[in-house]
């Protein structure tokens, strides 16, 4: 299966004219900031962008860059838990990254491991598991690209637990780097504008009927 989503992938089989041909690609990011309305007036730019925190750990760490719009900048950080956090919810906010090859690593030969970390992470108010990989990907069995005997369902069954067990979410992306970035990015910057209006006296809502 190919991580690039730069060649279309083309659908034509069949002859009913009814049925368009059509392709298919990501959507690109959204360009705007979120915004944030009262008496319907923007107090958008009231409102800072986030500062992310990257765990000095992360090896090969997210690039936010792509996303000014959301991302005021980053800082590499040692972290007490997750890989990613924001500046000023430290305390509360973490995510959790794994790469689909790290995944099965982890849930197969460190899991006991990895468990103590969930028990840590399913303390903070807002936590997540972000996964560099469709849940398709998760449940094709793996080539020797892998080098493992662990069975597809095995990895998706250990994730269903952990999220029942742990009431952390799983945030299945894509294999495709930038769409996973992109999530990464989306999902720090919104918890941190609802936090910021929570803290600020705003209220929880981003505009009148908020969604």
């Amino acid at each position: 299966m190919s991580n690039s989503t730069s060649e279309v992938e083309k659908y034509d089989d069949t002859d009913d004219p009814s049925v368009s041909t059509y392709g298919t690609y990501p959507a690109a990011p959204p360009s705007g900031r979120l915004i944030v309305k009262r008496n319907g007036h923007s107090i958008t730019r009231q409102i800072p962008k986030p500062i992310v925190l990257i765990d000095t750990r992360e090896k090969d760490p997210f690039d936010f860059s792509r996303f000014p719009n959301w991302i005021a900048e980053h800082k590499r950080r040692k972290l007490d838990v997750g890989d990613y956090s924001i500046q000023g919810m430290e305390k509360v906010l973490a995510l959790e990254r794994k790469s689909l090859r790290y995944l099965i690593t982890t849930l197969i030969q460190q899991r006991s491991r990895f468990f103590k970390m969930c028990e840590k992470l399913a303390q903070y108010r807002w936590r997540a598991l972000l996964v560099e990989a469709s849940y398709e990907d998760i449940k094709t069995p793996y080539d020797e690209e892998y080098n493992t005997l662990a069975h597809p369902n095995a990895v998706s069954g250990t994730l269903d637990a952990l999220e029942a067990r742990f009431s952390i979410p799983v945030i299945y992306t894509s294999q495709y780097r930038p769409l996973a970035e992109e999530k990464a990015a989306s999902w720090l910057s919104k918890h941190f504008t609802y936090w910021y209006l929570e803290e600020n006296g705003f209220g929880r809502v981003l505009q009148e009927g908020d969604l």
